[in-house]
């Protein structure tokens, strides 16, 4: 089992596709924040392989506030895929950064049946759902003060600096911005963290490190 699953890491899009095929696939260039997939497009399932940068895919609860189901890169494939079990998610899927993709639209049902193509858009994909379950599980077991403090470290430069905006952490963690300003004001009062025209800078690593510690654990597999 470990080496088929190694075999699979080690392969690409490349080597399921002929010539053919490639012939009658576009190589497409999106700018940074625009949504190619919405959530009310439902007449047909895109299906698109990244070659270069990364794309979030955002839902939006009843009460307006948007949320991120997953983040995507490099090397994986992006698309509706729980059209394929008759669901639907109705989540934006918008480019986080300019993003360089293969269209694999026009030959999506073709691909599709061909078994070892399946095979490989099978681990790929089942891959990510282990990770979304991970953070899903994270957001329930754990408080929004540990999940902040987790983010800030992982998000953090060399130097303590993190340069995200704000509303990007409310989305990524999935924080309230009410809630995130208010942990964020907490932080600061104990002179955990600062702000600079740079960013937010760490002050008490190991004081934020402590607050983490139990989520650092558990997304590291230790617990």
């Amino acid at each position: 089992m470990y080496g088929l699953v190694s075999k699979a890491m080690e392969q690409n899009i490349y080597d399921f596709l002929s010539e053919e095929q490639l012939r009658r696939v576009p190589v497409v260039d999106i700018k940074k924040d625009t949504v190619f997939i919405p959530a009310v497009d439902q007449d047909n399932m895109s299906l698109y392989y990244i070659l270069e940068g990364e794309v979030a895919v955002i839902s939006q609860a009843y009460n307006g506030r948007s949320f991120l189901i997953d983040t995507i890169s490099q090397g994986e494939f992006v698309g509706k895929f729980s059209h394929m079990r008759n669901k639907n998610f109705y989540a934006d899927i918008k480019t986080q950064t300019p993003c360089k993709m293969l269209k694999l639209s026009d030959i999506r049902n073709e691909i599709l049946n061909d078994e070892r193509f399946l095979h490989f858009f099978y681990f790929k994909t089942s891959n990510r759902l282990y990770d979304m379950y991970k953070i899903s599980m994270m957001r329930t077991l754990f408080t929004y003060e540990e999940i902040l403090a987790y983010h800030l470290l992982d998000v953090a430069d060399p130097a303590g600096v993190i340069t995200e905006k704000d509303k990007d952490i409310c989305l990524k963690t999935s924080i309230s911005e009410r809630q995130y300003y208010y942990i964020m004001k907490k932080f600061r009062t104990s002179q955990i963290i600062s702000h600079s025209k740079n960013g937010i800078a760490i002050l008490d690593l190991a004081s934020l490190k402590e607050i983490a510690f139990n989520v650092i654990n558990f997304m590291k597999n230790r617990i």
